[in-house]
């Protein structure tokens, strides 16, 4: 399934060779038009594996390093991500049927070089990217790496006979940076995540008013962040966090809530769902991206209720830019239309998920462990905008949901409703049910 495209201005992020990190702020480095981020410890696993697979042997030679993931798209437009690290590109990580599958670079090639991995020396005049090439004991490998004339480049088989196509080259050289960790990322970093910070606090101080302001949290990073910048800039005293529990959420996103409102001292109020989100769902079929009813019956209006309720006058809320097109069009100070009267302001609408990410880590704050198992947004427990692998991960760490979901959709005539479910394509077509 192709998932939709979305980019906005590049980015321009580069790499500080003594901590091996990202470094924002620079002038010169990689443009990144879409949501970047710090791999988590099962997305470096991915990488690992995929690297493994390609290069057999080499996902030793690496150790402990940071990898910047950029969002992107697999070759039949699926889900994907480029992976950076040691100041290079190093290819193409994409989820093609249920695994994960990667497209190496030159530069990749060039490392591994430098670092031991066998190279087959190519003797050839000219460019060599893009030519077909003999090799001569390529031991049935998908990928080898070649070197010519002091470049290095990644060469992948044709099929019988050894016979290889080389898909990237690069200048010889390329040297590991040595191992990082986050902490390195923050020192790096610190003075740029301390501005942007003052930037977004001085924003909400501004904008805010003199009376209580609510602030939605979801347990996930974006909103983690926007309730610290809320109660810097305000005191915990005027703060409120709203939790919305739509009756499928994760019990990890509301123990990470009630554990920042703890740490922070604000009240948190929890707005609950009327309706049970199954029952919805055998009334109106399942959500899609294009009819989300459930985020309007299950989310906003039970809090357009409780902001009627409690006179809110202000809500500031975690959205991004990055995160979606229609976030990317909604104004920094604004009025949410389901939510009438009340003012919303989004300090972090121009962050990056790294930027998002340093400042977290640099305050310390608590993070939602889904994110280490391989989610890169927090949301329900099944949301058409989850990615495909989010939606299988879920099916696994949630197997009673998702049979109570199961048996739901088998009540309103689908055949197969885990299948229907996990492939996904439910999310761009709405109520899909078996009609014969």
């Amino acid at each position: 399934m192709r998932e939709r495209r979305f980019q906005g201005p590049a980015r321009i992020v580069g790499w500080n060779p003594r901590a091996n990190s990202p470094w924002l702020g620079v002038a010169r480095g990689f443009k990144l038009a879409r949501d970047h981020w710090l791999a988590g410890r099962e997305e470096k696993r991915w990488y690992m594996e995929a690297l493994e697979e390609a290069f057999p042997g080499s996902s030793s030679l690496l150790g402990d390093r940071l990898l910047l993931f950029h969002r992107a798209f697999s070759p039949d437009g699926g889900y994907g991500v480029e992976v950076f690290h040691d100041a290079l590109r190093a290819g193409l990580l994409a989820y093609e049927g249920s695994k994960w599958r990667l497209y190496p670079t030159g530069a990749l090639a060039s490392l591994l070089a430098t670092m031991g991995y066998p190279v087959y020396r190519v003797e050839a005049r000219g460019r060599l990217k893009g030519k077909k090439i003999r090799i001569e004991g390529c031991e049935d490998k998908e990928y080898i790496i070649v070197g010519s004339r002091g470049y290095s480049g990644v060469a992948r088989r044709l099929g019988g006979d050894c016979m290889y196509r080389v898909k990237d080259m690069a200048p010889g050289g390329f040297k590991p940076l040595g191992e990082s960790t986050v902490e390195d990322a923050v020192a790096v970093n610190r003075a740029y995540i301390e501005r942007l910070a003052s930037e977004a606090r001085e924003f909400i101080a501004s904008e805010a008013g003199r009376g209580r302001v609510y602030v939605a949290v979801s347990g996930g990073l974006d909103s983690s962040v926007a309730l610290t910048l809320a109660v810097e800039a305000l005191g915990p005293e005027r703060i409120t966090a709203v939790y919305a529990d739509t009756g499928m959420e994760f019990p990890e996103s509301r123990e990470t809530v009630e554990a920042l409102a703890s740490r922070l001292g604000v009240e948190l109020a929890v707005v609950r769902a009327e309706r049970d989100p199954l029952e919805l769902i055998r009334e109106r079929g399942l959500m899609a991206r294009d009819n989300r009813w459930c985020t309007r019956l299950l989310k906003l209006e039970p809090l357009r209720r409780f902001y009627k309720r409690v006179g809110a006058r202000v809500v500031v809320d975690g959205a991004r830019s990055l995160e979606s097109e229609g976030r990317a069009k909604t104004p920094r100070v604004g009025v949410n239309p389901l939510i009438p009267g009340v003012k919303r302001l989004l300090p972090i609408k121009s962050w990056s998920r790294l930027e998002v990410q340093l400042y977290a880590s640099l305050k310390r704050l608590p993070v939602n462990p889904l994110y280490d198992t391989g989610f890169q947004r927090i949301g329900c427990m099944v949301c058409p905008a989850m990615h495909l692998h989010e939606l299988r991960l879920a099916s696994k760490m949630k197997p009673g949901f998702y049979e109570r979901l199961y048996n739901t959709l088998k009540s309103t005539g689908v055949r197969d409703p885990r299948g229907t479910i996990l492939s996904g394509r439910w999310r761009n077509t709405p109520t899909p049910r078996d009609k014969g």
